[in-house]
């Protein structure tokens, strides 16, 4: 009885979701600001998880481990970034680790407004009639 009941235990437990790239801890720990470069990091931390929109010389690795109830929605238990930013020589400029950072991200309310005239779901649905004819139709009338 005793030996089956951590394994009960352990069978209850809610199921643990990993995502990203988590390298290996040996590896990164051979990564050096100034000495490294591009394919090092590659071949030691593998691909990039993004690459920055704006500058193409900062590459993220990014990796989020979460536990999920039955139904509620997951929660994050860590979360580990590797930031590498390369100078223009592809050699490694800076690298920085940072734990557990779940910033929420404010998204901008506003929208971009499109030139022409909005129009009713009534005029969208009635513009279109009369628009085609059948290709039957067009030979006849010389269209």
């Amino acid at each position: 009885m005793a030996a089956v009941a951590p394994l009960a235990l352990a069978a209850c437990s809610p199921p643990q979701e990993l995502r990203g790239n988590l390298p290996d801890p040996d590896g990164v720990a051979q990564i050096v600001p100034g000495k490294s470069t591009k394919a090092d990091v590659t071949k030691l931390m593998g691909s990039p998880s993004n690459i920055s929109t704006f500058d193409t010389g900062t590459w993220y690795y990014i990796s989020r481990r979460s536990v999920r109830d039955a139904l509620s929605e997951p929660q994050l238990v860590a979360q580990t970034v590797y930031v590498v930013q390369f100078d223009d020589n592809g050699v490694v400029k800076t690298f920085q680790q940072q734990d557990n950072n779940d910033t929420d991200v404010a998204m901008i309310p506003r929208t971009t407004p499109a030139s022409g005239k909005e129009l009713s779901l009534i005029e969208q649905l009635l513009g279109n009639f009369g628009k085609f004819t059948n290709s039957d139709e067009k030979k006849k009338t010389g269209g």
